[in-house]
């Protein structure tokens, strides 16, 4: 998560306008979304990961860690559609207990998957080269009440807050020997009581710190919004006609292979 804001921070594509980068990365989500998933599904996916390590400059390991995760629970959800639990349809070419599998699971599974793939690593686009400051002085700028540009601010300050005290945590625990409750079923206990006193101790830290957060803010004498500083942008007309020709290229593409023969 950290690294991926810093990466944010650091990308060519943060001089480009926000708006202009959600215009491309939303051209690219609806494309994934409404198009047939083959072939708009795996151009989208592609054109992304082009972008991402090509033009905007992110690093491929910061890229693969910040995919990992997101990717993962889209095939964890792509599973539990393509696999059926109960009755298995009379057509179903794979059992196992009440668990089964037909053609029309597997397809629908994989349209799933495949859409969900697409858009999340157009959304990851979006993420990698636009720090969560621009994108709430963006918000700001359309008329987006500022006691909810407030709660999405500290928010997401609260995660690197939390992110930091659970290191921390771990790094003492891994000092004391804490990961190495021993074998067998005991050992399991001691593992799983570790974990929950750790995450005991990590709720009432990440509580204490965000008490101290918020004491500070009022100390300072910020009482309602919490004002940004506004970065004027020229328009990127280049980028805006690359995307629009990327993602017509995209629906040519599908056009043309949907016509029959």
């Amino acid at each position: 998560m950290i690294a991926l804001d810093d990466a944010a921070w650091g990308a060519p594509w943060r001089r480009i306008r926000v708006g202009e980068k959600l215009l491309l990365a939303g051209g690219l989500i609806l494309t994934a979304l409404i198009a047939p998933p083959w072939p708009a599904a795996p151009l989208v996916a592609v054109a992304a990961i082009a972008l991402n390590l090509g033009p905007a400059r992110i690093p491929a390991r910061i890229w693969a860690v910040g995919a990992a995760t997101p990717l993962g629970f889209c095939t964890i959800g792509a599973l539990s559609v393509a696999v059926r639990f109960g009755a298995a349809a009379p057509d179903a070419w794979f059992r196992l207990g009440p668990l089964s599998m037909d053609a029309t699971s597997a397809v629908t599974g994989a349209q799933l998957f495949a859409r969900s793939v697409a858009g999340t690593l157009a959304v990851l686009l979006l993420a990698t080269t636009t720090p969560m400051a621009d994108l709430l002085g963006w918000a700001r700028n359309l008329g987006v009440p500022g006691p909810l540009i407030e709660v999405a601010s500290l928010t997401y300050r609260l995660l690197f807050v939390l992110l930091g005290v659970a290191t921390r945590m771990r790094a003492a625990q891994l000092a004391r020997l804490g990961d190495a409750p021993g074998g067998g079923w005991a050992g399991l206990v001691r593992r799983w009581r570790a974990v929950g006193n750790a995450a005991g101790s990590l709720l009432v830290r990440s509580w204490d710190q965000a008490a101290r957060l918020t004491d500070g803010l009022a100390a300072r004498g910020i009482e309602g919004d919490m004002l940004l500083l506004p970065v004027r942008r020229a328009a990127n007309w280049r980028f805006l006609s690359g995307a629009a020709g990327l993602i017509a290229g995209i629906w040519l593409v599908v056009a043309v292979m949907a016509v029959p023969g």
